[in-house]
């Protein structure tokens, strides 16, 4: 990610944006949500967190319901039944009873692939072992059917499906061998495994709205290993011939540079500043019309491995404010979600610092939230 990032940086300039963007009808308004990796913390008091989530102005929190964690023992005897001893719900449970009080409503990303479910060729010792694909999509489908029984009674209607699966940190193999040349294999794994969790959570709660895709924003132009990353437009036309079934479409359009009014045609990359293109993707085959859910955004205030564009704690606040203006005047987007709540080791995104002291970014988001 740091070459696909730096490459397409040094193709671009400009900043800003176009302006008298027409306003959002009445009746699709913005869901806003936050993130916080920290609520994973068995340590941690989720309602303190949550309730830190709502002061900020989040509408909903966005939570990693992680299958290889809830199914970590081994392969349920009915992996459908929420009730079945081999699943251990009770963080997530905590997680519930602590929103419902606080009042934030919770949507569910399902990721993680439990080892005992795990197909032995997406082992790589450089990646979590979490990220290799299910042996049998089915495996991953009624856990989903599982999830939606336990939670939907509890108001959890919004669903992602995997996270990130152009990626191989989430889904491997990306690629696979043919005939001498690299060919994409995680969108066909991917078009299987949202068709078997979208099934199941359907079968479970008719009610639910279930978002996929759930794309990575960079890719490499060309594969040179089953690694390798599939750019998000190529993925989302892998998946317009194989038609899975979404409600929504999700992506994650963290930004490569500052706000920019040009853009590289040749992009491997959608950011919230080509988002354009993604939609035209979106738009020429059976997602036509279907709502989009940005469902990560930030943006750093320090290099990261994995993200080393940054800017300073006050260029953050004034490019979260761009966002929301870009996003609210975009009338297909539902969902945004920024990521995230508070800076860690591996990621500077936050609205607050590691030592939970408030950047400048969570007074603008609080404000933005509101539609202020």
């Amino acid at each position: 990610m740091l070459a696909v990032l730096a490459a397409a940086a040094a193709v671009l300039a400009g900043c800003g944006g176009d302006g008298g963007d027409p306003p959002r009808p009445a009746g699709d308004a913005l869901r806003v949500g936050i993130q916080d990796d920290r609520l994973a913390a068995p340590e941690v008091d989720p309602a303190e967190r949550l309730d830190l989530a709502e002061s900020l102005g989040a509408g909903l929190v966005r939570v990693d319901l992680r299958w290889d964690l809830v199914a970590a023992s081994g392969r349920p005897a009915n992996p459908r039944d929420p009730d079945d001893p081999a699943y251990d719900w009770s963080h997530y449970d905590a997680v519930m009873d602590d929103a419902t009080a606080v009042g934030i409503e919770v949507m569910f990303t399902i990721w993680g692939t439990p080892a005992w479910a795990a197909d032995p060729a997406g082992a790589d010792p450089r990646f979590p072992a979490w990220g290799a694909r299910p042996k049998d999509a089915a495996d991953a489908g009624a856990f989903a059917e599982a999830a939606a029984r336990r939670y939907a009674p509890e108001g959890v209607h919004m669903w992602e499906a995997w996270n990130e699966p152009n990626i191989p940190l989430f889904l491997r193999p990306q690629y696979v061998r043919r005939g001498g040349t690299w060919a994409a294999a995680s969108p066909g794994t991917y078009a299987a495994l949202l068709t078997a969790m979208y099934r199941g959570i359907k079968h479970a709660d008719p009610a639910a709205v279930v978002a996929g895709g759930v794309t990575a924003p960079a890719g490499n132009k060309e594969p040179s290993e089953a690694t390798s990353r599939v750019p998000p437009q190529r993925f989302l036309r892998a998946l317009n011939d194989l038609e899975p079934p979404m409600d929504a479409y999700a992506h994650h359009p963290y930004p490569i540079t500052p706000p920019r009014t040009r853009n590289n045609p040749r992009a491997s990359y959608v950011d919230l500043y080509n988002l354009d293109v993604l939609e035209r993707e979106l738009d020429v085959g059976y997602l036509a019309g279907r709502p989009l859910w940005l469902t990560e955004f930030g943006v750093g205030t320090r290099a990261v491995s994995n993200y080393p564009f940054f800017v300073s704690q006050r260029r953050q606040a004034e490019m979260l404010d761009d966002a929301f203006r870009r996003v609210r005047a975009d009338r297909r987007v539902r969902v945004f979600v920024w990521y995230l709540l508070q800076d860690h080791v591996e990621w500077s995104s936050g609205l607050l610092d590691e030592n939970g002291a408030q950047k400048p970014a969570a007074a603008a988001f609080r404000d933005a939230a509101s539609g202020d």
